[in-house]
């Protein structure tokens, strides 16, 4: 091996190493413990309903029975928390839905 592949993954490993620690502080300190309860909260719901893939009813159905017990104020806010913790953790940006059309339905 030639020292610039070498080089080409010891600079991969510090880029790696890098972001990793960068998205271990995209939550806020403060506020972490909440979004790893409410994110929790919703794994332990899909691992329930063996839900493999975050879809629109996945999280229609999530929150609508939620909803039975929160307000459309907290709603958001769980749905804030468990999206960020999606796109962090998980890296699962693109299967989550559009924020407007779940509480739209969920009317």
């Amino acid at each position: 091996m030639d020292s610039c592949t070498m080089n080409n993954n010891c600079e991969l490993k510090e880029i790696v190493e890098a972001a990793n620690i960068a998205i271990s502080n995209l939550l806020p300190t403060k506020s972490r413990s909440l979004y790893d309860i409410t994110y929790n909260r919703f794994k332990k719901w899909c691992a329930e309903k063996n839900v493999q893939v975050y879809s629109e009813n996945v999280f229609l159905a999530y929150f609508s029975e939620n909803a039975k017990n929160y307000k459309s104020s907290t709603l958001w806010a769980q749905y804030s928390l468990v999206k960020s913790c999606l796109i962090i953790y998980d890296n699962r940006y693109k299967q989550i839905p559009q924020t407007d059309r779940i509480f739209e339905k969920n009317r």
